[in-house]
């Protein structure tokens, strides 16, 4: 028994690597980054750059806490309905998202060529900092989401005269197996379709989105969907709905969202 620990670390290593080592410990929390990006905010002119990945968290609740980048003078969490830290649902695949909660990268030197890499350190409240590269995406527009009362970065669908004018509420329950949250949500004059996907407009169909604190957990392409456990605290959920090409929605004047709130003690 006494080499078993050193082999099960040489059996990891082989499977992921000696990079993946600083993603992944065998005997913790395993966290994984992935895809990670970084994109020029409008036209890149002050240096500022918007920080996008996937979070693979195969554990439990958790919480984003701080980031750091090398290249960047400040960096910034974008987590407009948290209190500056992003909770983290146990068992999920969140994403830091142009639509959500997302890092921010200010006065990064050098020339914004493409394909260049940004070092970047992302502190966990549980997991502890976890390291990544993140490559130089396109730049992306500042569009009209948050001019209508959303968060982050994108582009609105204003619903004209005669189509389908889709209205939202949305509630809450504890997970039968105890194990997070359910969300269940009612449309009005809307249809989920999933094949719709990434096509082109058709007036009152599409998906939604769903955040907890901001952070983006997906896409619905139904009326339900589970989260799973959070860290202690009082966290908000919210679901937009969005058009076949992820435009919110938005009928006079007021974008198509709805929320609810949980409390873990």
């Amino acid at each position: 028994m006494t080499y078993l620990r050193p082999l099960i670390v040489l059996a990891v290593l082989a499977a992921v690597g000696w990079a993946g080592l600083r993603l992944f410990d065998p005997f913790g929390q395993p966290l994984l980054l992935q895809s990670v990006q970084a994109a020029p905010l409008e036209d890149g002119s002050d240096g500022s750059l918007a920080l996008f990945l996937t979070i693979d968290n195969r554990g439990g609740p958790d919480r984003l806490i701080a980031a750091t980048a090398s290249d960047a003078s400040e960096t910034v969490l974008y987590a407009p309905e948290s209190d500056g830290t992003i909770p983290l649902p146990g068992a999920s695949t969140p994403l830091l998202a142009s639509d959500g909660a997302h890092i921010v990268l200010r006065g990064v030197e050098g020339p914004l060529d493409d394909g260049r890499l940004f070092p970047v350190s992302l502190t966990f409240e549980r997991a502890g900092t976890v390291t990544a590269r993140a490559r130089l995406a396109a730049p992306v527009s500042q569009g009209d989401a948050t001019q209508s009362g959303l968060f982050g970065l994108g582009d609105i669908c204003r619903v004209e005269e005669g189509e389908p004018a889709p209205a939202i509420s949305l509630r809450t329950e504890a997970r039968p197996d105890g194990a997070g949250w359910r969300v269940i949500v009612d449309a009005e004059e809307f249809t989920f379709s999933k094949e719709g996907a990434d096509k082109e407009h058709i007036p009152g169909v599409g998906h939604g989105h769903l955040y907890v604190s901001g952070l983006k957990l997906g896409r619905l392409y139904g009326p339900q969907a589970d989260i799973g456990p959070l860290p202690p605290g009082e966290h908000t959920v919210r679901v937009t709905l969005n058009t076949n090409d992820h435009r919110a929605y938005v009928v006079d004047d007021e974008p198509v969202t709805a929320e609810a709130t949980i409390v873990v003690k």
